[in-house]
């Protein structure tokens, strides 16, 4: 009887303690999630090109900010000009973003060298970061799952460098967009 007692004891303090961390997440670690304040609310006001475009802040300034992380066809290049799929990147970009609300996520690095913001663009709010949820709602995923730019990694800001990986794998396989045209380079 007490062999019995004890062993109850033993397998409930284990359940007690294995149920607390589940419950607490540590046992199934989730990746990080973007707090409330690290996430600005903005207006995109104008498209540029596929990549690029003008936000209003909640303060009233507009600014240019460029997607992290994807490099879509010029169409205002100063030697190759309109670059082939520029136009159906930049119509495809302006029909989802123009006169929209959405986030702006900032990484490591806020401008690049023309200063211009750098930013991962949220059409809504994620409550976890996963795959799910980047496909869902990150514009800059979308451009890559889609196959109309090609990623681009320029440190410090590699935040979710490994998804875009595999979404650009995901386009070039499914024959997507620039990946479906003789018009890219494969490098």
């Amino acid at each position: 009887m007490r062999c019995y007692f004890r062993n109850y004891c033993l397998v409930s303090a284990i359940f007690f303690l294995l149920s607390t961390l589940i419950l607490s997440g540590c046992l199934y670690p989730r990746e990080s999630l973007p707090d409330d304040k690290d996430l600005i609310k903005v207006e995109i006001t104008r498209v540029i090109d596929g990549d690029t475009a003008y936000a209003r802040f909640p303060d009233g300034r507009e600014e240019k900010v460029r997607f992290i992380g994807v490099d879509a066809p010029e169409i205002n290049h100063p030697v190759k000009g309109i670059e082939p799929f520029g136009l159906e990147v930049e119509t495809y970009t302006r029909s989802r973003l123009e006169g929209k609300m959405l986030w702006l996520e900032i990484d490591v690095a806020e401008r690049d060298q023309y200063g211009r913001i750098l930013a991962y663009l949220w059409l809504a709010v994620p409550d976890v970061i996963n795959d799910r949820t980047i496909r869902e709602n990150m514009f800059n995923a979308h451009l890559l799952i889609e196959g109309y730019a090609v990623q681009v990694i320029f440190p410090p800001n590699v935040k979710y460098v490994d998804y875009f990986r595999i979404y650009v794998a995901e386009a070039k396989r499914n024959n997507r967009g620039l990946w479906g045209s003789e018009n890219i380079d494969d490098d």
